[in-house]
């Protein structure tokens, strides 16, 4: 088989994390309405910040109204909970590792910030040392679903002369949908069916087209890649 990259989304694929994502659980503390949540929200995923200190400045920047103090220590409290909460997805590490010694390369595309990437080093300290490629969300200043992030991924894979790239995601919108706008392969881990209906119904009434694959879980991705002849 030729050597593919197959570049994985973390959260929900990988691992877990909190129940709420960062923005939420950020804009609860601070008394955040929708709109100053979403700003919060992509100021997190986008923000080349290695500290916390850093993440609370740029926030009382664009909401002046708030509480510098407050600020600096809900998103202090949030850091380090966001660092603990990583727990890897059963069989995550084994998988990489398989792809690995089946020749292929592995990437990470994801929307993510510094404390939950800490984390998942951490908790996944092998599978992190296995990656080749990381396109991340904080260290790019662009977050899925912008093509611009696959299109590079996809352009340093060829780079190191791989033509073949699959994403491995569990959200169609944030995963699939781009991924395959600029010519990868699809598999979705249809691990969260409840938050995909819509979306499913569009893919079964053909309004929509389907990825090339589809599991349930990240334990059953193995036996889809023998099937098709990657491992």
């Amino acid at each position: 088989m030729e050597k593919t990259v197959f570049f994985f989304d973390i959260g929900h694929t990988l691992v877990t994390g909190a129940a709420q994502s960062p923005r939420r659980l950020l804009g609860a503390a601070l008394g955040l309405d929708e709109a100053q949540t979403k700003t919060v929200g992509k100021l997190l995923m986008t923000l080349c910040a290695m500290d916390p200190a850093t993440v609370a400045q740029t926030i009382t920047h664009f909401l002046p109204h708030l509480d510098p103090e407050t600020v600096q220590r809900e998103v202090r409290r949030l850091w380090d909970e966001q660092i603990r909460c990583v727990r890897e997805v059963p069989g995550a590490t084994p998988l990489i590792r398989r792809l690995k010694e089946a020749g292929h390369a592995v990437g990470l595309i994801s929307n993510i910030w510094h404390p939950f990437f800490l984390g998942f080093q951490k908790t996944c300290a092998e599978l992190d040392a296995l990656v080749d490629f990381r396109f991340l969300s904080y260290q790019t200043g662009t977050k899925k679903p912008a093509e611009q992030l696959f299109q590079k991924a996809l352009e340093t894979a060829r780079d190191h002369g791989i033509m073949r790239c699959w994403m491995v995601g569990d959200s169609y919108e944030l995963d699939m949908a781009p991924a395959r706008r600029i010519g990868m392969q699809g598999l979705w881990i249809l691990c969260r069916p409840e938050r995909e209906r819509p979306l499913l119904a569009e893919i079964l009434n053909g309004d929509r087209p389907a990825p090339e694959g589809c599991v349930p879980e990240l334990g059953d991705v193995c036996a889809f890649l023998e099937k098709k002849g990657y491992l």
